[in-house]
């Protein structure tokens, strides 16, 4: 009984060590778009559907040299849907981590 709390301790602190750098490892960066980005014209961002308030910001943006990309409704909600790796990894490490420590007391 003595060494149970201390071996499941231990235990959970050398999972979340082996966790930890998985859970926040990023992955290389991939290219969103396989067409170079072009600056847009006003009429192009209103022919998107943006108003004429939010072509003027865009454009705002670009002169002062941010890279502006319109995608489809589907294609950003697709681009930021789900959870991260990150996340899943975390949460996995945390119930593992719950677990030894419940199943020592």
């Amino acid at each position: 009984m003595k060494i149970r709390i201390p071996a499941a301790i231990a235990a959970a602190f050398a999972v979340s060590q082996v966790a930890a750098p998985f859970a926040f490892a990023e992955t290389p960066a991939t290219r969103f778009r396989s067409v170079e980005a072009q600056p847009f014209s006003s009429a192009d961002l209103q022919s998107y559907g943006l108003s004429s308030e939010e072509a003027a910001t865009v454009a705002s943006y670009q002169e002062h040299g941010y890279t502006v990309q319109l995608v489809t409704a589907e294609d950003a909600e697709a681009y930021n849907a789900g959870m991260s790796t990150n996340n899943v990894l975390a949460i996995v490490g945390l119930v593992v981590i719950v677990l030894v420590v419940a199943s020592a007391i």
